[in-house]
């Protein structure tokens, strides 16, 4: 003989569950005049900065941010420690305009070289461009290969340029 069947995963005291009107009729969800305004488009801001977009001002506002947290080191081992960076480019300060700073390293390189090399050039302006700035170390070892002895006076002109200091 068999034995009657056993419910199907049912713990004894736990009773079954009830199904009622209330459980059955579920009302629909209507959204409130209260979230009505949250979903509406925001109206474009003017903004006084010459129609700047609000990506412009934010990365202009980052900028300002990472050259306020900025240390400057005065020795020359501060400099060209491990952790060193030199300062970020700004456009609005003078001694970090990539202009100005791109008229200083192609002289200082038609000093060390002898003449204008473009694709040294580009490469040291991609470098010190970079978002956070490149570290002082890494260009200098990129720097040796081609400049010898004279990339650390280099590199330690060009940061001592980049934080205003007088050469």
């Amino acid at each position: 003989m068999r034995a009657p069947p056993r419910p199907i995963n049912r713990h004894p005291k736990v009773p079954p569950p009830r199904t009622t009107e209330k459980a059955a009729k579920k009302r629909k969800f209507v959204p409130s005049e209260a979230n009505r305004d949250i979903n509406v488009r925001k109206p474009r801001l003017d903004v006084e900065g010459g129609g700047k977009t609000l990506s412009e001002i934010r990365a202009a506002n980052e900028a300002a941010d990472a050259a306020a947290n900025f240390v400057v080191k005065t020795t020359k081992e501060g400099i060209l420690s491990a952790g060193s960076r030199f300062p970020p480019l700004i456009s609005s300060s003078p001694s970090t305009s990539p202009e100005f700073l791109k008229e200083y390293v192609t002289a200082q390189i038609v000093d060390y070289i002898g003449e204008e090399e473009s694709t040294l050039i580009e490469f040291i302006m991609k470098a010190l461009g970079k978002d956070g700035g490149c570290t002082t170390a890494s260009l200098l070892d990129e720097m040796k290969l081609v400049l010898d002895e004279d990339a650390e006076d280099f590199v330690l002109g060009l940061y001592r340029k980049m934080v205003g200091e007088s050469n």
